[in-house]
Protein backbone atom coordinates (compact mmCIF):
# COMPACT_ATOMS: atom_id res chain seq x y z
CA UNK A 1 0.00 0.00 0.00
CA UNK A 2 1.35 2.98 -0.51
CA UNK A 3 0.24 6.27 1.13
CA UNK A 4 0.65 9.67 0.08
CA UNK A 5 2.09 13.04 1.90
CA UNK A 6 0.14 16.10 0.84
CA UNK A 7 2.54 18.84 1.15
CA UNK A 8 1.50 22.67 1.85
CA UNK A 9 0.34 23.70 -1.27
CA UNK A 10 -0.55 20.59 -3.28
CA UNK A 11 -3.97 19.63 -1.18
CA UNK A 12 -6.24 22.55 -3.39
CA UNK A 13 -7.13 25.85 -2.14
CA UNK A 14 -5.23 27.30 0.94
CA UNK A 15 -7.69 29.17 3.65
CA UNK A 16 -5.92 32.42 2.19
CA UNK A 17 -7.33 31.87 -1.00
CA UNK A 18 -10.66 30.88 -0.12
CA UNK A 19 -10.57 33.96 2.45
CA UNK A 20 -9.58 36.56 -0.57
CA UNK A 21 -12.50 35.28 -3.01
CA UNK A 22 -14.79 35.75 -0.39
CA UNK A 23 -14.41 39.18 -0.04
CA UNK A 24 -13.80 40.05 -3.89
CA UNK A 25 -17.32 38.94 -4.12
CA UNK A 26 -18.90 40.95 -1.37
CA UNK A 27 -17.40 43.93 -3.01
CA UNK A 28 -18.90 43.08 -5.94
CA UNK A 29 -22.69 42.52 -4.55
CA UNK A 30 -21.95 46.00 -1.91
CA UNK A 31 -21.10 47.97 -5.74
CA UNK A 32 -23.66 46.13 -7.13
CA UNK A 33 -26.48 47.07 -4.62
CA UNK A 34 -25.31 50.76 -4.13
CA UNK A 35 -25.56 51.36 -7.93
CA UNK A 36 -29.06 49.58 -7.80
CA UNK A 37 -29.92 52.17 -4.69
CA UNK A 38 -28.17 55.08 -6.66
CA UNK A 39 -30.42 54.39 -9.96
CA UNK A 40 -33.73 53.77 -8.10
CA UNK A 41 -32.92 57.36 -6.36
CA UNK A 42 -32.33 58.71 -10.15
CA UNK A 43 -35.77 56.99 -11.16
CA UNK A 44 -37.38 58.62 -8.30
CA UNK A 45 -35.88 61.93 -8.82
CA UNK A 46 -36.90 61.87 -12.43
CA UNK A 47 -40.35 61.12 -11.37
CA UNK A 48 -40.95 64.17 -9.31
CA UNK A 49 -39.22 66.48 -11.51
CA UNK A 50 -41.57 65.32 -13.99
CA UNK A 51 -44.29 66.40 -11.58
CA UNK A 52 -43.17 69.57 -10.54
CA UNK A 53 -42.18 70.58 -14.56
CA UNK A 54 -46.25 69.69 -15.14
CA UNK A 55 -47.58 71.86 -12.15
CA UNK A 56 -45.29 74.86 -13.29
CA UNK A 57 -46.34 74.69 -17.07
CA UNK A 58 -49.77 74.51 -16.18
CA UNK A 59 -49.84 77.40 -14.10
CA UNK A 60 -48.20 79.46 -16.46
CA UNK A 61 -51.03 78.81 -18.56
CA UNK A 62 -53.71 79.34 -16.20
CA UNK A 63 -51.82 83.03 -15.62
CA UNK A 64 -51.56 83.64 -19.83
CA UNK A 65 -55.43 83.10 -19.58
CA UNK A 66 -55.72 85.92 -16.85
CA UNK A 67 -56.73 89.72 -17.34
CA UNK A 68 -52.76 91.27 -18.38
CA UNK A 69 -53.48 94.27 -16.60
CA UNK A 70 -53.70 92.75 -13.11
CA UNK A 71 -50.56 90.17 -13.78
CA UNK A 72 -48.90 90.45 -10.17
CA UNK A 73 -46.41 88.83 -8.63
CA UNK A 74 -47.43 86.05 -6.10
CA UNK A 75 -46.22 84.90 -2.07
CA UNK A 76 -44.91 81.62 -2.38
CA UNK A 77 -47.24 78.72 -1.99
CA UNK A 78 -47.09 75.20 -0.74
CA UNK A 79 -49.01 72.79 -3.10
CA UNK A 80 -49.25 69.43 -3.50
CA UNK A 81 -49.41 66.84 -6.96
CA UNK A 82 -52.56 68.63 -8.40
CA UNK A 83 -51.53 71.82 -7.96
CA UNK A 84 -53.82 72.93 -5.31
CA UNK A 85 -52.93 75.00 -2.11
CA UNK A 86 -51.63 72.53 0.94
CA UNK A 87 -50.12 73.70 3.56
CA UNK A 88 -48.70 69.77 3.57
CA UNK A 89 -48.01 69.90 0.25
CA UNK A 90 -44.25 69.03 -1.08
CA UNK A 91 -43.81 71.52 -3.67
CA UNK A 92 -43.46 75.15 -3.32
CA UNK A 93 -45.06 77.68 -6.10
CA UNK A 94 -42.91 80.92 -6.73
CA UNK A 95 -44.48 83.42 -9.50
CA UNK A 96 -42.27 86.57 -10.12
CA UNK A 97 -44.51 89.31 -12.14
CA UNK A 98 -41.39 91.52 -13.75
CA UNK A 99 -41.03 94.23 -16.37
CA UNK A 100 -39.06 93.31 -19.28
CA UNK A 101 -36.66 95.62 -20.10
CA UNK A 102 -36.23 93.71 -23.99
CA UNK A 103 -39.86 94.79 -24.88
CA UNK A 104 -42.11 97.73 -24.28
CA UNK A 105 -45.50 97.04 -22.71
CA UNK A 106 -44.24 93.31 -21.64
CA UNK A 107 -43.85 91.74 -18.40
CA UNK A 108 -41.47 88.67 -17.80
CA UNK A 109 -43.55 86.25 -16.23
CA UNK A 110 -41.24 83.42 -14.10
CA UNK A 111 -42.92 80.80 -12.24
CA UNK A 112 -40.36 78.66 -10.09
CA UNK A 113 -41.90 75.33 -8.88
CA UNK A 114 -39.36 73.26 -6.17
CA UNK A 115 -39.50 69.96 -5.28
CA UNK A 116 -37.61 67.87 -2.75
CA UNK A 117 -34.99 66.60 -4.48
CA UNK A 118 -32.68 63.48 -3.52
CA UNK A 119 -30.49 64.10 -0.28
CA UNK A 120 -32.58 66.05 1.23
CA UNK A 121 -31.61 69.20 -1.26
CA UNK A 122 -34.44 71.07 -2.60
CA UNK A 123 -33.96 71.64 -6.69
CA UNK A 124 -36.64 73.68 -8.65
CA UNK A 125 -37.89 73.66 -12.34
CA UNK A 126 -38.48 76.89 -13.74
CA UNK A 127 -40.72 78.40 -16.83
CA UNK A 128 -40.19 82.08 -18.08
CA UNK A 129 -42.70 83.98 -20.55
CA UNK A 130 -42.88 87.72 -21.94
CA UNK A 131 -46.54 88.66 -21.78
CA UNK A 132 -47.52 91.63 -24.07
CA UNK A 133 -49.57 94.07 -21.64
CA UNK A 134 -50.07 97.19 -23.46
CA UNK A 135 -53.03 98.15 -25.23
Amino acid sequence: MRTRRILGGEGGYGMVSVLVAIVLLSAGVVVLSTSSVFLTSLRNEAAVRSVAASLALGYMEDIKTRDRAALASEDPAKINEKGELDEGGGFLRVVDVAPDASVVDAVRVKVKVGYPGPLGRTRAVEVVTIIYVGD
